[in-house]
């Protein structure tokens, strides 16, 4: 053997000792267990700072023709590989003339996503305005045709640089016509922009930019099942058929609410799932902020309310039919799993287990024992064990999709088959996700990554980062278009014309169908510990349970709430243990799944959180000298919280600071509050004013705070 060992140049000889050593062949060495860097040969070398701009550098080997030099003729040899080095730099941080301008230079360049990563996220910090007119204000030094542009050097306004903003256009028309749709005058501009530039007929621009046009000028009306309205809110009193949607056979119901759920997720605009987008939805002025994720929102707390409604609103319903009222949901569940529709399938688990049906323990131990495990199998997959790890997994997992049935009586069955025979068999099949996986994520890393870098340079590499959940949620969306679903106009209009029922309502109904003194061991044993933290990061906003000044918070949502979003912020807070104020003042705790209790014990609730999971979610956790932290306001109903990036330099005064920045309250002085830890049930911890937060909390308990207000002693 010639060469280094552990080359991929060294050489395997055969030898034919007859007439002296004789080198018959050679071969590359190709051992599986070869050095990975042959396999993915890059190295990060470092970083370059410009004038408004940081680039990192790294170094990529590449494969080249032939070697340079007359010493070893070989090039002829399909065994010879030669490597160069060549040095790649991709933008980090920079301005935003310098973000705009390094569109031009990465368009079919040595860095493929920093174009759709910048069109995906750049309504984070600045306007599709102020983009457009720094994208066609080509206004710089004129240089040759032929020069090529590297990463920080100006770009010069020539017909190739022309070529590639009309290509950037293209490019942002196609992936996101809405951001035009929304802003006209940006359409205008681009018209404008092409009429005056004759150097080329840019044929297929022109083309997107006419179909748009046209949109404008057509009637925007609903059409078809779309056109199908809710009516507003009715009183429990109010006469309905509960029963009418439930008389469709469950497969016909779970399409229908996939057909809906479908439409909503196709018009997601992925830049509104951007944290920082979301989570300013609660100030006054950005009340219609986000319309297509609170559409979504508005759906899943429909379907909520109407799982909800159907069990609870018919007092007088007999023990039986209630019984098979569940067991319908369960099915319809069922289907909608087999759909992958994940985004109905959470909106019935959570109606399921919200306190006012799963309180109902003489029912639940009526149901079918099958009925209750794939009920168990179901509310799995939204387990928070290992970060939702069963639920992540599962959006790209191959399955064989359910065929259409003609028996309303044929319950769906899990297929098992080799991959082999997955992918062979299975027509190309949709999901819609639960969007909650995707918005907690989105907030998270908001929190956790700042906006701007030293210099005021804005942090691209956060929007990279972002872009990643991004980029998931745009290739789902592609997906939906293999779904081939057919309206029927009288399911949708049970669904939309469906009584709903207050969350008060609901409880005082369950109440009176099982009055608390009721108890029974046999309630379904549900993992109860998913949905409140995760869900209500979702939306920026958090919900405490029980809330601060001892009333109750039912789990069960209702989509006429004067904040959707909020609506489904209390569908998704089963996890937490809930209270409700009695006639005698007391506190009716919530009995834990599977155990037996008297549920009209009196009990004190001092704490506003008991935690009923025995782990903590992964967010729970110190990480190089860095956590998140949940703060929340006493005495203001305690349903909402911020999450705030703790570092282990922060002192009490430091976070109080920040967290009435987060609530909007900074007219207040820090010095008027004190932080407090709570730790679980009647239990707390204040921290000391002068003690670093992130070495005096609590780290075995959740890490949730509250703001208190210090007692003036006179």
């Amino acid at each position: 053997m010639f060469g280094d060992p552990g080359s991929r140049s060294s050489l395997s000889l055969d030898l034919d000792m007859s007439w002296g050593i004789v080198l018959q062949a050679y071969r590359c060495l190709t051992d599986d267990d070869d050095d990975s860097r042959y396999k993915n040969p890059l190295q990060e070398w470092g970083e370059e700072v410009e004038d408004g701009a940081v680039y990192g550098v790294t170094l990529r080997r590449v494969r080249t023709e032939s070697p340079s030099g007359d010493f070893l003729d070989v090039a002829s040899s399909p065994g010879y590989v030669h490597y160069k080095t060549c040095k790649v730099r991709s933008l980090r941080a920079g301005t935003l003339e310098k973000l705009v301008e390094n569109l031009l230079v990465e368009y079919q360049g040595s860095d493929p996503g920093y174009v759709p990563t910048f069109l995906s996220t750049y309504r984070a910090f600045t306007s599709p305005e102020k983009v457009l007119e720094l994208l066609l204000d080509r206004r710089l030094e004129t240089v040759g045709d032929k020069e090529p542009s590297t990463p920080g050097s100006p770009v010069p306004d020539t017909a190739s640089v022309q070529r590639v903003v009309r290509g950037v256009l293209q490019t942002w028309l196609e992936r996101h016509p809405q951001d035009f749709r929304d802003s006209p005058q940006c359409l205008q501009c681009i018209s404008s922009y092409l009429s005056q530039d004759s150097r080329e007929n840019p044929s297929q621009l022109l083309r997107l930019v006419k179909s748009l046009e046209e949109e404008e000028d057509q009637d925007s009306s609903p059409k078809d099942w779309r056109s199908v309205t809710r009516p507003a809110e009715v009183d429990c009193e109010t006469s309905a058929d509960t029963t009418s949607l439930l008389s469709y056979p469950p497969q016909d119901v779970a399409e229908q609410l996939t057909l809906i759920d479908v439409d909503l997720f196709q018009k997601l605009q992925s830049c509104h799932c951007l944290g920082s987008i979301w989570s300013q939805r609660d100030k006054k002025e950005n009340r219609h902020i986000a319309p297509s994720v609170r559409a979504t929102v508005a759906q899943f707390n429909a379907v909520t309310a109407c799982v909800t409604a159907s069990v609870l609103s018919d007092i007088q319903m007999k023990p039986q039919m209630r019984v098979k009222v569940l067991e319908k949901w369960i099915s319809i569940a069922q289907y909608c799993r087999f759909l992958r529709n994940f985004s109905s399938l959470r909106a019935i688990l959570s109606a399921l287990q919200s306190n006012s049906i799963y309180r109902l323990k003489r029912t639940w131990a009526a149901v079918s024992r099958d009925n209750l495990n794939i009920f168990h199998k179901l509310s799995a997959i939204f387990s928070d064990e290992n970060n939702h790890e069963m639920s992540r997994e599962i959006l790209t997992k191959d399955e064989i999709p359910l065929r259409r049935t003609n028996s309303a009586r044929n319950e769906p069955r899990p297929l098992q088959r080799s991959a082999s025979q997955v992918r062979s068999t299975r027509p190309a099949q949709g999901t819609v996700p639960y969007l909650g996986t995707f918005l907690t994520d989105l907030v998270m890393l908001d929190t956790a990554l700042p906006d701007l870098v030293e210099g005021g340079l804005i942090n691209f590499e956060k929007r990279r980062k972002e872009y990643e959940v991004l980029a998931k949620i745009q290739k789902l969306q592609l997906t939906c278009r293999h779904y081939v679903l057919t309206p029927k106009p009288e399911i949708l209009q049970a669904f939309y014309t469906h009584r709903q029922l207050t969350e008060d309502q609901s409880y005082r109904i369950s109440r009176t169908i099982e009055p608390p003194a009721d108890s029974c061991p046999n309630s379904p044993r549900i993992r109860r510990k998913l949905t409140k933290r995760f869900s209500s990061l979702l939306l920026g906003s958090e919900v405490f349970s029980p809330k601060m000044n001892g009333d109750r918070v039912s789990p069960s949502g209702s989509c006429s709430s004067c904040e959707i979003d909020e609506g489904l912020i209390a569908v998704l807070c089963p996890a937490e243990p809930v209270t409700a104020k009695d006639h005698g003042g007391l506190m009716e705790p919530h009995t834990p799944p599977g155990t037996p209790g008297r549920e009209d014990a009196p009990r004190c609730i001092s704490s506003p959180r008991s935690p009923i999971s025995p782990s903590l979610p992964v967010y729970n956790q110190q990480i190089a000298d860095l956590c998140i932290i949940r703060v929340s306001m006493e005495n203001t109903h305690g349903n909402l919280y911020k999450s705030i990036l703790l570092t282990s330099q922060d002192k009490s005064r430091v976070v109080i600071q920040r967290a009435l920045h987060k609530h909007n309250i900074e007219m207040c002085k820090p010095d008027d509050f004190q932080l407090v830890q709570l730790i679980s049930e009647g239990k707390e911890l204040t921290i000391p004013d002068t003690a670093n937060v992130y070495y005096a909390m609590n780290t075995s308990a959740n890490f949730d705070f509250v703001l208190r207000r210090r007692v003036k002693i006179s």
